[in-house]
């Protein structure tokens, strides 16, 4: 088995998400993350697979949680690197699949936000609560918790102070993994411009050209 470059892709369904994250959707920017993406895939000698329909087992839920289809994929793979399709790849990402463990970045820079979001989620106070908007996953993650996934779904969907999918991926890697790879922010975090990945976020996804991006990436 290999390795899989993996997004979501679907148009608005109009579904609610719980918490306070809302999802924008920006066709021209979703398209162009794809491209990158598939490109990067090719370069690295992984397939790509974008999805574009819910995931019939979960097709209830909003957008942001069909991501979980990581599961259904783990069936042909060893390794799976997920992307936002408001995240782009630039031209200096080195290859993730060098890399040998779940690896995430973390949600926020910010101490005592991620003090928080660990009390609201009974984790460690320790705890590097990770953004879910880049994540490899490995073998290891998808042996752990593939009896779990679907029961801690459950338990923090419709919490109002999660964060639906990083919510529960959260808890799952907290309680079935343990320590992981730390990416730096320039793997695509939300608050800052990445070397590897740029990361869009909120009002930002609105914004985005493909000329402003093009100007930033010639300066890395």
């Amino acid at each position: 088995m290999g390795n899989l470059v993996f997004q979501v892709n679907i148009l608005p369904n109009n579904i609610k998400t719980s918490g306070r994250k809302k999802f924008v959707y920006s066709n021209e920017l979703y398209t162009f993350s794809n491209h990158r993406a598939k490109e990067y895939a090719n370069k690295n000698n992984a397939d790509y697979f974008c999805l574009q329909e819910s995931w019939e087992k979960i097709k209830e839920l909003a957008i942001p949680y069909q991501k979980l289809y990581v599961y259904k994929l783990f069936e042909n793979y060893d390794k799976i690197f997920y992307i936002d399709s408001d995240a782009i790849i630039t031209k200096n990402c080195p290859n993730i699949f060098e890399i040998n463990t779940f690896s995430a970045v973390r949600d926020n820079k910010n101490i005592n936000k991620q003090k928080r979001k660990n009390e609201i989620h009974n984790l460690n106070e320790n705890w590097n609560y990770f953004c879910s908007g880049i994540i490899l996953f490995d073998k290891k993650f998808y042996e752990n918790t593939k009896e779990y996934w679907q029961e801690e779904l459950l338990n923090w969907k419709d919490v109002s102070n999660a964060q639906h999918d990083q919510s529960t991926l959260n808890v799952l890697a907290f309680k079935y993994y343990g320590k992981y790879n730390v990416l730096n922010p320039d793997w695509g975090a939300w608050y800052r411009k990445g070397k590897y990945i740029t990361h869009y976020n909120g009002p930002q996804t609105l914004e985005w050209t493909k000329d402003k991006f093009d100007k930033f990436e010639s300066k890395l």
